[in-house]
């Protein structure tokens, strides 16, 4: 495993900053021209839908980096990350980064695999909004979470993170399906399990004979 942080070349410039929770790490609205290193802490990735809607599209910790795509590609306007907690991040300008690639084929190895494992990530993402319904996502999503014991600690927040799904459009979802799953003061709780349980067994047979083909 390649430890990005050991493999700071000795001579390397670059700017340390801090970002509390909720800061914006990366702005769409403005120009990027450095590479982001991801010390501690936490970072999401959300896309701006037409009605202003933050759609969370990945997510970071530490230790990772971001903004390679906008200086390798050109594209001049990045996607919006935000701190999810309080994170350290060291900007490495485009000039720096470039150097670095030429002179350690370790680091061009590791971030051509971080790339990879992120397109790939995001086509597993896109393959399940496409073939889910955006109800069939949230029962999933709710029935995942019960399996892994968690569903007490599970926000609409986080769930609709998840679903990618507007919190506005996560409420409606929650009122229509109340038969299937509740949600009050103790969050959200299953009232149907026989009926959820074959509902997503059978989206998860669905999406694993796809993955297969």
């Amino acid at each position: 495993m390649y430890d990005l942080l050991s493999h700071l070349p000795k001579n390397l410039s670059f700017i340390t900053r801090n970002f509390k929770k909720s800061e914006t790490i990366l702005d769409p609205y403005q120009t990027s021209g450095c590479l982001y290193i991801l010390v501690s802490g936490k970072a999401a990735v959300y896309n701006l839908g037409i009605d202003g809607e933050e759609l969370n599209i990945y997510e970071y910790c530490g230790t990772d980096c971001f903004g390679e795509i906008e200086l390798l590609c050109g594209r001049r306007y990045p996607l919006m990350v935000r701190a999810t907690t309080d994170c350290t991040v060291y900007l490495v300008a485009k000039r720096d980064f470039l150097q670095w690639l030429k002179e350690d084929p370790g680091f061009s190895f590791f971030l051509l695999k971080r790339m990879s494992e992120k397109l790939l990530d995001n086509s597993d993402r896109m393959t399940r909004l496409s073939l889910l319904t955006m109800r069939e996502r949230y029962l999933l999503s709710i029935y995942n979470h019960h399996n892994a014991c968690d569903l007490d600690s599970l926000s609409k927040a986080r769930i609709a993170e998840e679903i990618c799904a507007p919190i506005r459009s996560l409420n409606r979802l929650v009122a229509e399906n109340r038969a299937l799953v509740s949600y009050g003061a103790s969050g959200f709780q299953i009232v149907d399990e026989e009926q959820i349980h074959d509902v997503c067994e059978g989206l998860q047979d669905m999406l694993l004979l796809h993955t297969r083909s």
